[in-house]
């Protein structure tokens, strides 16, 4: 972490509401990123965020700067996501890059290929909450396997079990298109 962010982190530990300010304006944008990856759906991803601020506000005198802040913010968001998606049992789904992309064609191959691409979503969707959130985590965002199991505070085995789970049931789900 930069001093910057040190400072801060220390000064909003100690109250100082503009600093806590500051650090949201930091993390905003990222961590409204994930809540939206996680949930899929804009409205949940905005309560959620806020959750997420005022989680991180009142457990700030906890932080004890042995991870990135950003990785403390992660956690509570996945954590956060995750105990909203069980309470709620559904969760709904938006498909804006689908639906911007589909114009209406009466092509075939387009209209297969959207179908393909509506199945491979609500497989993903329909993996159990920790495995698709490995799995977009890894597939979708990019993270490595490391990184992912310390963002949510597992091991690296916890996180390859997840992934090969999520990659089995999607291979079965999805055999059709193979």
């Amino acid at each position: 972490m930069d001093e910057k962010t040190v400072a801060l982190i220390r000064s909003a530990q100690g109250g100082d509401q503009r600093a806590f300010h500051e650090l949201v304006a930091m993390y905003d944008a990222r961590i409204m990123a994930v809540a939206m990856q996680l949930l899929k759906n804009k409205e949940d991803a905005e309560d959620i965020y806020q959750e997420v601020f005022i989680k991180a506000w009142k457990n700030l005198p906890s932080f004890e700067f042995k991870s990135e802040f950003y990785t403390w913010l992660y956690r509570i968001t996945a954590n956060t996501c995750f105990s909203y998606r069980s309470s709620r049992q559904r969760y709904h789904l938006e498909n804006v890059s689908l639906e911007e992309g589909y114009h209406d064609s009466y092509n075939d191959e387009n209209r297969e290929r959207t179908e393909q691409q509506q199945n491979i979503i609500e497989a993903v969707e329909a993996l159990p909450p920790k495995q698709r959130t490995v799995f977009v985590m890894r597939y979708y965002q990019g993270h490595k396997i490391k990184d992912i199991a310390i963002l949510l505070g597992c091991t690296t085995g916890t996180i390859k079990r997840y992934l090969h789970r999520a990659t089995l049931k999607l291979r079965k789900d999805l055999a059709a298109y193979a």
